[in-house]
């Protein structure tokens, strides 16, 4: 036991204090643990032993990277957007088939630092990123959909659109935002000044807020990475992301937790991951915490702008 520096008093108790543990309980629980690592922190008490760890050490190109014609041609469909102001906005389409599988089939990050070639890099300093605006992000979102925005005062302070849904074009269910995007100034207006948030929803796109609890959302994907035993096709997880998904591929062996210079015992059992390239990850957390499922009756065909 020990005491924070506002006094409160921090007891630890270990497992083996517990004489009902046998070790047959005790390797039965350690199932349940994805890695070493992640036992060490809550059953040994080792408040440092994810430093450096993968937050998703379940994540295999292997067993959830599938080829693009594997996606269902059906499904529900749900789409995440996270606007920053310094950076492009990223993007992503999830489709859910009636086994209640998950397919991200579809991302949009346009930045140069999009992995095209396989490998990921850092923008220079010297490099300008964010040249797009929300008019752009609206207009390829309705075309990646197989629908269009109807413009109305164009090119004027109060301009707006109206998503219209063409014949043969995707419909989305839900769409959700990063409420962040309430805070940052996308343009004026004739009468005030409009937030991401509200110049999307101005533009036809209609989002939600998504849960934003960190832990949450990590806890939503760990389930959605788990493998699971399947009767056909045996090893199949329920989460299945197209190989033209490349950020997302990229970000998940990015994401780790931090490792702690001086390490102290105030920050026992709270272990941050590091906030590096995650814009993909985000909008996959902001879905694995939402109410996405499969309605038969809102089910739609996804649409390919290749073919």
């Amino acid at each position: 036991m020990h005491r924070t520096p506002e006094g409160h008093a921090f007891i630890r108790l270990h497992y083996t204090a517990d004489e009902t543990l046998t070790p047959g309980i005790i390797r039965r629980f350690r199932k349940g643990y994805t890695t070493q690592a992640h036992w060490e922190r809550e059953m040994e008490i080792n408040a440092n032993a994810l430093d450096g760890q993968r937050v998703y050490p379940e994540f295999d190109p292997a067993l959830h990277v599938i080829r693009d014609e594997d996606v269902p041609g059906r499904g529900c469909i749900y789409f995440s957007i996270d606007p920053h102001p310094r950076t492009p906005h990223a993007m992503m389409w999830l489709l859910i088939d009636r086994w209640s599988d998950w397919y991200i089939y579809r991302e949009l990050w346009p930045s140069k630092a999009y992995p095209t070639d396989g490998r990921v890099r850092r923008l220079r300093e010297d490099e300008q990123d964010h040249v797009f605006g929300v008019r752009d992000y609206v207009t390829w979102i309705a075309a990646f959909e197989g629908n269009e925005i109807q413009w109305h005062n164009a090119e004027t302070a109060d301009e707006y659109g109206d998503y219209i849904e063409k014949r043969g074009g995707e419909i989305v269910v839900s769409r959700f935002m990063d409420q962040a995007g309430k805070g940052f100034a996308a343009r004026k207006s004739e009468f005030d000044e409009l937030s991401y948030w509200d110049f999307y929803r101005k533009c036809g796109i209609v989002c939600r807020g998504p849960k934003k609890g960190h832990e949450a959302g990590e806890n939503a994907l760990h389930e959605l990475l788990a493998p699971r035993k399947h009767d056909l096709k045996g090893t199949y997880p329920r989460l299945h992301i197209a190989a033209s998904c490349r950020e997302l591929i990229a970000e998940f062996p990015m994401h780790r937790y931090k490792t702690r210079k001086r390490p102290s015992e105030e920050d026992d059992l709270k272990q941050e991951a590091r906030k590096f390239r995650t814009h993909m990850l985000d909008n996959l957390r902001y879905l694995a915490t939402s109410n996405a499922e499969y309605i038969r009756s809102l089910e739609s065909e996804r649409y390919d702008i290749n073919a």
